[in-house]
């Protein structure tokens, strides 16, 4: 029996012992690594993500914090009024509860004001709604210890409704899954400009946001933290653990901050004149692009989007139309096409060409198909002329003659004079690899010459336009300026693509022609005496349906010595590029030159003249108060008869006596509707009108009989 309790013992001695080694020595290190993982955490801090400035010193994009309102609605123990909790009987220590509702008699007054502030950052719930929510919750069985009233409240306005007498104690400031608070990227100026600062998607950031996100991001924080208690968790003072497998602990560094080349003020002008014309003259989508020509900054990029199911005109971060879509340019590319011929040395100026059709067989089709329609007089004109009347007659006469032999040669001028290649820009976007058509077929050799068999996007052209305006230097858009290291910085650019795609000589050359295009040709409703335009319109037709039109207008200005560079692309509108697109050019213009110091008080020479301003009717009065406050003389060479309207003649460069008609209408063609009515208003005429502008075009029309008290109806125009 003594044996039998000793092999017992022995038996069982020497199983806790294999048991012991085996739980120490084989699976000792597993074991340590669960104890450690149930006393020792690693956690997580984010890094703050950098801001994002634009160039005029405004905060394009930043972190901020944000929190869910979420209300303890739970029930409460009932005090009596010496603060004593109130039980149920004597016996039973188990405290009454009671709604904390019936605490305070003035529940509705706060939760009307509650209500109200909800409203104002949710203005698409009315301040019924959430009362009554908050009401039901509480009226109901079992309030919630944790009711979510509103996802993502600004930290501020979260802070305010935690301050309201009797909502303070219910506002919740942590659940069970963690913080109520959480930080989210914030857009200060909303859907202005998303397309360069950039969106969140799925998988990281479009725009700046996606190019620079290495920068932005910083580095997240780790920290090691030892359990006190249950659920309370203290990191180590060192940032690393007490044993030899210990690892360090990676310190939070927040993003870099980044400045824009975007100007705000520039970007608002942009984005609202784009947005007129679209609403006025439709379109699916259009841009509208400000870059400093000798930088190559972009200051002003907006590119909207209209929504077929609202008809909303918005940004949208899948579709940068500046940089993204390509499109068949139309007449902006017959630039291209005369540039790489007088680089050619083949023609000059003074080149003379056909410039209508003529209904005359030729180039493998009827020339009929290939028509300026601007019904001009003279059948011939110089090559500044063929630019300025936009004659796709000329480019083609031009292109037959003197490359119908060598049309390879022609296509190499112009990839030359052109960036076809992708331009890499410092945003995360689908940018394509643009191409040129094959010129071997006539018909697809002479569209060329006029804009088709081409495609490009938006920023490609303004970049061709730049170096133009940039005597023939081609420069990079750029869209960051500069990455701030703490109190260092570091600038960006310019990035030259090409020393130079055209000589000086032709780069002038062309400049000359485009301010032609804009006092005399196809640009001349946006002619601006003061300062001066250069630049060409472009109205490129579908071939399936050729009602639908891509209008654009791209060019530079002042006239004189270029400093910006514009371009206006309106997609699939029915109006040219003349109506749609120039207008929004020159209104992005006018307020660049009002905000730039240095051309603010602009006096610009032209062929040895000063540039004046002029109006086509108005007051002598206001005129010379104007002139005088401008520093130039006021031109009357009409002495006949002294009336207090004038109107100025293109022909003697000067203003005369605007005489009155009695009896009929007056013509107040190329009037502000200020001295329209002012006008009519003397004769009696009432008035209406629509639109904005100056006046294009009246009914009755001018000189029509009329009696005292009629209706005159203008229609107004930029």
């Amino acid at each position: 029996m003594m044996v039998l309790y000793l092999l017992l013992v022995l038996g069982i001695g020497g199983a806790m012992l294999a048991s012991t080694i085996k739980t120490q020595v084989i699976d000792g290190e597993m074991w340590r690594e669960k104890a450690k993982a149930r006393e020792e955490l690693t956690r997580i801090e984010p890094a703050r993500r950098g801001t994002i400035f634009s160039s005029d010193g405004k905060v394009l994009a930043t972190t901020v914090p944000v929190c869910d309102l979420c209300l303890d609605l739970g029930r409460w123990p009932r005090k009596n009024s010496r603060g004593e909790q109130v039980y149920e009987d004597k016996d039973n220590k188990k405290p009454k509860m009671d709604s904390f509702v019936t605490l305070d008699t003035s529940f509705d007054e706060h939760l009307l004001l509650v209500s109200e502030l909800l409203h104002v950052q949710y203005p698409n719930k009315s301040a019924e709604y959430f009362k009554r929510m908050i009401k039901d919750e509480v009226d109901s069985k079992h309030p919630s210890r944790c009711f979510l009233v509103a996802k993502k409240m600004p930290y501020s306005m979260w802070k305010r409704i935690k301050s309201i007498p009797m909502f303070g104690r219910c506002v919740v400031e942590k659940r069970s899954d963690g913080d109520v608070k959480s930080y989210v990227r914030a857009h200060i100026y909303g859907n202005m400009g998303e397309n360069v600062i950039g969106l969140r998607y799925a998988s990281g950031y479009t725009g700046l946001e996606g190019y620079y996100d290495s920068i932005l991001r910083g580095q997240d924080g780790k920290y090691v933290c030892r359990r006190l208690t249950r659920g309370t968790w203290i990191p180590f003072e060192d940032g690393s653990l007490p044993d030899e497998d210990s690892t360090l602990v990676q310190h939070r560094k927040d993003g870099k901050n980044i400045v824009a080349t975007i100007d705000t003020r520039y970007q608002d002008i942009a984005e609202t004149a784009l947005r007129r014309s679209m609403n006025q003259y439709g379109g699916n989508a259009g841009c509208a692009i400000l870059m400093e020509v000798e930088t190559g900054y972009v200051l002003a990029c907006s590119s909207l989007t209209r929504d077929t199911s609202t008809g909303e005109l918005r940004e949208h971060s899948w579709n940068n139309v500046a940089v993204s879509d390509r499109y068949e340019p139309g007449s902006t590319f017959k630039t291209v096409a005369m540039t790489a011929m007088l680089s050619d040395k083949s023609i000059s100026l003074d080149t003379a060409k056909r410039v209508r059709a003529g209904g005359v067989k030729r180039y493998s089709a009827t020339s009929g198909e290939i028509n300026d329609g601007h019904g001009y007089a003279t059948d011939t004109a110089t090559l500044p002329g063929v630019l300025a009347r936009s004659s796709n007659v000329g480019m083609c006469e031009l292109a037959w003659e003197y490359y119908r032999d060598r049309r390879g040669d022609f296509k190499k001028r112009i990839e030359e004079v052109f960036y076809f290649n992708q331009l890499n820009v410092d945003l995360k976007a689908a940018e394509p690899k643009t191409y040129v058509l094959d010129v071997k077929p006539d018909r697809d050799f002479l569209n060329l010459s006029y804009g088709y068999s081409a495609t490009v996007t938006p920023l490609q052209l303004i970049t061709f336009y730049n170096a133009l305006a940039n005597g023939g230097k081609m420069v990079k858009p750029l869209f960051c300026r500069e990455i701030m290291y703490g109190e260092r910085s570091k600038k960006l650019g310019p990035v030259v693509l090409k020393e130079r795609i055209c000589s000086e000589e032709v780069a002038k050359q062309m400049r000359e022609m485009l301010v032609g295009v804009v006092e005399k040709g196809t640009g001349d409703n946006i002619y601006n005496a003061v300062y001066g335009i250069g630049g060409k319109t472009g109205t490129s037709l579908n071939i399936r349906n050729r009602d639908i039109k891509n209008s654009s207008f791209v060019g530079f200005f002042p006239a004189a010595k270029p400093r910006y560079t514009c371009m206006v692309l309106v997609e699939n509108t029915s109006i040219a590029g003349r109506h749609a697109a120039a207008p929004v050019f020159k209104k992005i213009a006018d307020c660049v030159v009002a905000f730039d110091k240095e051309l603010g008080s602009i006096r610009l020479q032209d062929s040895g003249r000063v540039v004046r301003p002029v109006a086509t009717k108005a007051r002598r009065s206001q005129l010379e108060r104007a002139y005088k406050i401008l520093g130039m003389p006021f031109v009357l060479t009409d002495s006949t008869e002294a009336t207090e309207w004038t109107v100025f003649d293109n022909s003697k460069e000067s203003y005369q006596y605007y005489t009155l008609p009695k009896g009929v209408v007056p013509d107040c063609s190329g009037m502000t509707i200020r001295d329209a009515m002012s006008l009519l208003h003397s004769m009696g005429l009432r008035v209406r009108f629509t639109g904005q502008g100056k006046v294009v075009s009246q009914m009755p029309k001018a000189r029509t009989a009329v009696k005292k008290g009629a209706v005159i109806t203008l229609e107004l125009k930029p």
